[in-house]
């Protein structure tokens, strides 16, 4: 499948000379409500699921108040707090509104040489639904066992279980940003800082705030192209960007014996001249 990072230039010169991308703490997102839209859906669901669940178990009701105070928090969690960061990509190719929101240039991989997983946005509700009735009442069972277990604590199959809500959150967003297309990387979600070490977590600054992100690899082998987006001085854009590809594929060659792999610079021919 081919997926699309829409970018400015110095970002899209950094993905490729240091083959990774930063992914942004959710919180910093240009959703103001990113994940508020999931976590209250979910949260209705299992307020539902408790009043009609015919037999629950002992912790069940507990269980569900543990993944709500989590899911609650995570809408505004501190940065030691287990937090979320998220990498976008896009199904759709060459799509006005991804380039004038986010830059000038797009990078096309293919995603099965991308290392990390990936997951698709869902924008409809009933499709967040759907999901939830089956992913969200396993979790909630597994935690109440593990807190049966556990005297009310939990150990490691219960947080896998918290964490697969919430990856299922990460991925939930507003119906209006369904264009998009979304696609995504979603890190931090499965790391519960009580029993192991966090991201290595970075800062960028934008504007007067900084803008905590983590790194995530991501292989020149997983570039199939470059495509230099609708803007002034286009074809200048277009010579300075397949200079640098062909820099790194020469650099390439030397360092990897047989290294054959390509990366094209495609030039976008929607007639619009950005400011």
């Amino acid at each position: 499948m081919r997926i699309f990072h829409y970018t400015d230039a110095s970002a899209a010169k950094s993905i490729l000379e240091h083959e990774q991308m930063w992914l942004t703490d959710v919180r910093y997102l240009n959703d103001s409500e990113e994940m508020i839209n999931g976590i209250s859906m979910l949260v209705g669901y299992m307020k539902h699921r408790i009043k009609n669940f015919p037999h629950p178990h002992k912790f069940f009701e507990d269980a569900a108040n543990y993944v709500e105070n989590g899911l609650v928090g995570k809408a505004g969690y501190g940065i030691d707090n287990r937090p979320v960061f998220i990498g976008s990509f896009s199904q759709a190719g060459n799509l006005l509104s991804q380039w004038r929101a986010y830059g000038s240039y797009a990078i096309e991989f293919d995603t099965d040489h991308v290392p990390q997983e990936l997951f698709r946005c869902v924008y409809d509700d009933d499709e967040k639904l759907d999901q939830a009735s089956g992913k969200v009442l396993l979790s909630l069972i597994t935690i109440a066992k593990d807190m049966a277990a556990n005297s009310g604590f939990l150990d490691q199959e219960g947080y896998e279980a918290f964490s697969e809500i919430i990856e299922l959150v990460a991925t939930f967003k507003h119906e209006s940003f369904s264009e998009e297309q979304e696609v995504r990387v979603v890190l931090g979600h499965d790391i519960d800082p009580e029993i192991e070490s966090g991201l290595d977590v970075e800062f960028r600054t934008r504007g007067n705030i900084l803008i905590p992100y983590v790194k995530a690899s991501l292989p020149l082998e997983s570039v199939r192209a470059i495509h230099v987006g609708p803007m002034r001085d286009q074809e200048l854009a277009y010579i300075s960007m397949k200079a640098l590809v062909e820099k790194l594929h020469l650099k390439r060659e030397v360092t990897i014996h047989n290294f054959q792999h390509k990366i094209e610079v495609i030039k976008s021919s929607i007639p619009y001249r950005a400011p």
